[in-house]
């Protein structure tokens, strides 16, 4: 692993243990085994460090296409891969959006950087939920609504196991099982 990426992944782990202005230049030099010295040179402060790791995980490979190469016009099989994957994009961005909830002041870019994830994924599921209604497979439904309870669902999931129950032992499995059976119980 690069110097820059050792910086890189000990900022993440301190900002995320102890917010950003409690993790200072010293302590993330220290994770990383490096000379405080080396991130003022590679990144000029700590806002630079973050800056880098925002750039470094927002951009990870798009699901979006996985989400149109995998559709199959199923609406229990295809919203449960949806919830599955939506799950994954979630906690592979879990610092991003963990860091925007804490520090939105510190890194307003970030609200604006997080926010096309549910825009991009709300557009994909209104584009799919108006097709299950052209093709007779779902009954009509306010698909705005429809598509907002859905996110809402996932998000909170994502949230409970992150934020507010993190030793809940429901799997991703078991939330899709459950949860998105019920949601699509009330859409047949």
């Amino acid at each position: 692993m690069s110097t820059r990426d050792k910086v890189i992944e000990a900022a993440v782990e301190l900002v995320n243990e102890k917010g950003y202005k409690g993790a200072t230049t010293k302590e993330i030099a220290n994770w990383a085994g490096v000379n405080e010295v080396t991130i003022f040179r590679h990144f000029g402060n700590k806002k630079g460090i973050v800056e880098a790791a925002v750039e470094k995980y927002a951009f990870a490979e798009p699901l979006f296409d996985y989400f149109s190469d995998h559709i199959i016009w199923d609406i229990e099989k295809d919203l449960k891969m949806l919830a599955k994957q939506y799950q994954v994009l979630l906690h592979e961005k879990q610092f991003l959006i963990l860091l925007s909830l804490k520090e939105a002041n510190q890194f307003p870019e970030l609200n604006e950087m997080l926010s096309r994830i549910p825009q991009k994924y709300k557009y994909i599921l209104e584009d799919y939920f108006n097709n299950m209604i052209l093709k007779e497979k779902i009954k009509k439904i306010d698909v705005a609504t429809t598509v907002d309870s859905f996110i809402f669902i996932n998000f909170g999931f994502f949230m409970m196991k992150k934020r507010m129950l993190p030793d809940e032992e429901m799997t991703i499995d078991m939330f899709v099982e459950n949860h998105i059976d019920l949601f699509i119980q009330s859409i047949r």
